[in-house]
């Protein structure tokens, strides 16, 4: 579907540093609507029904998420897929293509694999700090909600910590050495953070981005990120977003 040119957005920068750029108005208003209503009609799982907890906590565990599209490669479904979602991912690496190369490299040479899709945060749910593998060369998030008051949280936080050493893994925390494993694999932190919190607040500096509407920020593979909890003042406001990764050209995905 694709949309005319007064149903456009007008993305404009806000914010770009070495490691994040924030870009404003990436949807028109008629686009918006369209993807409000996509989300309202989507079959939301439990993250942990999907065994997608990696950077999800414990509590966490309730947080939902839709099918995911894929840019170059099938996961639920392929670009395009004749949705409102194919207007979002055009936006994000089309229309905004020359604003976040300098974050994740240009489409082809540097990365060929972009994912979507959409999660629902609710009171009390965030994610843990993690940073994306190797083999991706960034990710993303677009904030698709129509109202956001900044005493609901949700924030997305950054860390400055760039030397990181690459055997904590994605998740900035190992398991617990023992006499026969005297160098534990890394794992993910639902249960022990000490690694990551240890890592992180060694200097303890960083940013965060509001999940202001009809915002799209991209982030620098490598760094750790975190989304803090949504706050009980949200009500029933949820936090909706659309998100994804940019796979490392040359570089497929296990399973695929």
């Amino acid at each position: 579907m694709a949309a005319s040119a007064n149903e456009a957005g007008n993305p404009a920068v806000v914010v770009s540093t070495d490691a994040f750029i924030v870009i404003d108005g990436v949807l028109g208003a008629e686009q918006r609507s369209r993807l409000w209503n996509y989300f309202q009609m989507q079959p939301f799982q439990r993250a942990e029904a999907l065994e997608m907890r990696g950077h999800l906590l414990v509590e966490e565990s309730a947080v939902l998420r839709g099918p995911t599209v894929g840019w170059g490669q099938a996961f639920d479904a392929e670009y395009p897929t004749e949705t409102v979602v194919d207007e979002l991912m055009k936006a994000v690496v089309v229309d905004c293509e020359d604003f976040i190369a300098p974050i994740v490299g240009k489409r082809g040479p540097d990365w060929a694999v972009f994912s979507a899709t959409p999660s629902i945060h609710v009171a009390g749910q965030g994610e843990a700090w993690h940073r994306e593998a190797d083999n991706r060369a960034g990710s993303w998030v677009y904030y698709a909600h129509s109202e956001w008051n900044v005493e609901w949280g949700g924030e997305l936080l950054l860390s400055q910590e760039k030397d990181i050493p690459p055997e904590y893994g994605v998740y900035l925390h190992r398991l617990r050495p023992m006499t026969d494993l005297p160098e534990p694999p890394a794992w993910r932190s639902h249960l022990d953070n000490q690694d990551a919190s240890q890592l992180l607040m060694s200097r303890g500096i960083g940013s965060y981005v509001f999940p202001k509407p009809n915002r799209l920020v991209v982030v620098k593979g490598g760094t750790p990120y975190a989304i803090a909890k949504t706050r009980p003042s949200a009500g029933r406001h949820v936090r909706a977003s659309f998100g994804g990764f940019f796979l490392r050209a040359g570089v497929t995905l296990a399973g695929s």
